[in-house]
């Protein structure tokens, strides 16, 4: 059975889930943060007091965002329930009294944009360096040399092999792009297991901060079980 595209697709589907999740938590920060700042400061004139219940209505919509995200890419999360507003002044304050749209500004503001830079960060490093490193052969001579820098693949050799290898072999553009490829290789074939990682990672934060209970299994896909 060629599970290859099967591979493929979880992979692409962690792409998909991962990658766009980082900008959407970097617009909700730099909205939330600044608007809820203001809030915090103007609330003695009591202009703040009415800005905090459109603040927690943006986080519940991007909360909304985060639970629709996680169904898209296949997991699973229950919708909580929130408290209704009512109309006028009196009635959007009644959301200053819901937990779970505090929890919601929290969520975007202090845990989701963390977590998201740094699996962004490590899928966007590690495809880059097994991209760079498997085509090193074809772009590595264009870099400049300086007469006293010392190769990577020259370093590893001589630390492997004691410096039996002769410099003029290790420091060779062949034998450094030999190593530069099987590096590359290596982190190419390890790519789908730390996007699914890092697809889970994020995932599971959001499952267990905006779900509406203790998740009961980790939020993985069904296509990705194994019977």
């Amino acid at each position: 059975m060629n599970t290859t595209p099967s591979i493929l697709s979880r992979l692409g589907r962690d792409f998909a889930f991962v990658l766009p999740g980082f900008f959407i938590s970097l617009f909700a920060f730099v909205l939330l943060v600044p608007l809820f700042t203001l809030a915090l400061g103007t609330a003695v004139i009591w202009i703040g007091v009415w800005l905090v219940p459109v603040v927690l209505l943006m986080a519940t919509g991007f909360a909304e965002l985060s639970r629709s995200r996680v169904r898209l890419w296949g997991g699973r999360i229950d919708q909580p329930g929130y408290r209704r507003g009512g109309a006028g002044v009196t009635g959007s304050l009644r959301y200053l009294t819901d937990p779970r749209r505090w929890l919601d500004l929290l969520f975007e503001t202090l845990i989701a944009f963390p977590v998201r830079t740094f699996t962004f960060v490590v899928s966007v490093t590690w495809t880059a360096g097994g991209l760079g490193g498997a085509t090193y052969v074809l772009w590595g001579h264009y870099l400049p040399r300086g007469e006293q820098e010392s190769p990577l693949a020259a370093g590893m050799l001589e630390a492997l092999t004691g410096g039996a290898i002769p410099d003029a072999v290790a420091t060779s553009y062949a034998v450094e792009s030999v190593v530069n490829f099987l590096v590359g290789v290596l982190f190419l074939l390890t790519l789908p297991a730390v996007m699914r990682g890092l697809a889970l990672l994020d995932a599971s934060t959001t499952v267990a901060a905006l779900g509406a209970g203790p998740a009961q299994e980790y939020p993985l896909p069904a296509v990705a079980r194994v019977a």
